[in-house]
């Protein structure tokens, strides 16, 4: 069966190559976005929030028509500029945007150093072939269970941040932050500026996310310090691996 396609006067929508418009304010309850929809709002810079309740991607800007709180007759008229088409600002200074294949280059700068997979749950794959980069470029854009972005600080790439969810089959409200920093850009308090704002960052586009977590090498102790600096509270050892320690923040408002 076709979506639904709302195209209330006002409303903040986009129209894709195909024709179809995607209307950003449309109910929650109309349904997560398709694959060509969610394709479609990522390459265009919009802000998305991930519903757990329908395991899914709905707009950032969705009427919460599922909220207790939520009456028809109180709606209040939405911003029509819900997104930047080129980046997401995180603060003057950094920004995100996701992976393309046109950062192949700077991409393989960044990550083919064995220093930079020192404490990443992955191997270095010694060494990092333009082959395997493209395609981690291409994963990081293709799932519904994450979202991966490229950190650029003055408008360059320094790094990544990805946002996991389905972390915990016993709360679909906890997703799990991680990052990783070119080498030429540690030492510069960049750690700490990334993990604080897109911590904010992600509590305020996804809905549904009530906690974040972070797994941390034990032997990782400038992460360890970034995160506490952070608000996240060190929670042990990670059950999965004790080699790995534990941290998570709940959401304050």
């Amino acid at each position: 069966m076709k979506k639904k396609v709302y195209t209330k006067p006002g409303s903040a929508s986009l129209t894709m190559p195909c024709g179809n418009t995607v209307d950003l304010a449309r109910p929650r309850s109309d349904g997560i976005m398709t694959d060509q929809e969610l394709a479609f709002c990522r390459a265009k810079g919009v802000s998305l929030a991930y519903d757990p309740v329908q395991i899914g991607w709905i707009s950032a800007l969705a009427e919460d028509d599922f909220s207790p709180i939520f009456r028809k007759n109180e709606r209040t008229p939405r911003n029509a500029v819900a997104y930047k088409p080129q980046v997401n600002a995180l603060h003057p200074q950094y920004s995100l945007r996701p992976w393309s294949s046109g950062d192949l280059p700077v991409y393989m700068s960044l990550l083919d150093d064995p220093d930079v997979w020192t404490y990443m749950t992955e191997e270095y794959p010694d060494p990092l072939t333009e082959e395997e980069a493209a395609a981690l470029i291409e994963l990081s854009n293709a799932s519904n269970h994450h979202q991966v972005f490229a950190v650029l600080r003055d408008a360059k790439p320094v790094g990544q941040v990805r946002l996991l969810f389905d972390v915990d089959p016993l709360n679909p409200a906890t997703a799990e932050i991680s990052y990783w920093l070119g080498r030429e850009h540690w030492g510069k308090g960049i750690g700490s500026d990334i993990v604080r704002l897109f911590t904010k960052r992600c509590f305020a586009d996804n809905i549904g996310i009530t906690k974040l977590i972070a797994r941390v090498h034990r032997n990782n102790g400038a992460s360890s310090a970034i995160l506490t600096k952070a608000g996240y509270l060190l929670q042990g050892h990670d059950p999965k691996d004790q080699g790995w320690t534990l941290f998570a923040k709940q959401r304050t408002t």
